[in-house]
């Protein structure tokens, strides 16, 4: 990528922007929208999920900060996700693999997430949340860890449906909770690609930058402007993104 033109490099920072916008204003880091951008762009797997791993770090970190500050996290429920998934995406960012059969099945998944999200006009958001099993969130945090890994991404598109199913956390609490979830397991992932990580462009790994600009201005909208309808409306949205996203990489 150091030979990029000038116009590569600005529709290249145009288009993660525009992702970490969007991702961030549900609380998630975008690393499903990098690795689409970075593979339309040319740029090789390792590379690409090293680029997405960081700039889910930047932009993650944002939102859960921001949320955090709107009282939208829940530190009891992530605890015993992260303590099983962060070994697990570590695990997972050491192994190198075809990944078209769980890009096609996640894919799916997160596509029925996405739609399953949008028929109810109402969602009652405050209702008293149902306390979390902590044996099935130990579970569920080790298979979302792995995926993480496996994928390169953090797996905030993975929790955030789950959490909203389970009724574990009301639906802007999803947000934050899943923004610290993405920041711990990409950190790992990263730990996990180590030297194939250090290999990098870092012209790549700059366009953090602008990617935790943007996510400034989109947890903005996110955490405290947008009632829980129209965060439940976006996050729909982005798990159709994310699951398409999946879907185009199982099936060129």
């Amino acid at each position: 990528m150091t030979d990029a033109s000038a116009i590569v490099w600005l529709a290249l920072t145009a288009a993660v922007v525009a992702v970490a916008f969007v991702y961030s204003s549900v609380g998630h880091g975008g690393a499903t929208g990098y690795l689409a951008v970075l593979a339309l762009a040319g740029v090789a797997p390792d590379s690409a999920r090293a680029t997405a791993l960081l700039m889910n770090c930047c932009v993650a970190g944002v939102a859960w900060w921001r949320f955090s500050r709107a009282g939208h996290f829940n530190l009891r429920v992530l605890f015993p996700l992260v303590a099983t998934s962060v070994p697990c995406a570590w695990l997972g960012g050491r192994v190198a693999l075809p990944l078209s059969t769980y890009s096609g099945l996640l894919g799916g998944v997160l596509v029925a997430a996405g739609f399953s999200l949008l028929p109810r006009r109402r969602l009652v958001d405050d209702a008293a949340p149902r306390p979390p099993s902590v044996g099935l969130a130990l579970v569920m945090g080790a298979s979302l860890g792995l995926l993480a890994g496996l994928s390169g991404i953090g797996g905030g598109v993975f929790l955030s449906p789950l959490l909203l199913f389970l009724r574990w956390v009301p639906v802007k609490t999803t947000g934050g909770t899943a923004a610290a979830f993405i920041v711990l397991n990409s950190l790992a992932g990263l730990a996990g690609l180590s030297a194939r990580a250090a290999a990098v462009d870092g012209g790549l790994f700059a366009l953090a930058v602008p990617a935790g600009a943007a996510a400034l201005l989109g947890t903005s909208l996110g955490a405290r402007r947008w009632s829980a309808f129209t965060f439940r409306r976006v996050l729909a949205l982005v798990l159709v993104f994310a699951g398409g996203r999946l879907l185009w990489s199982a099936f060129p």
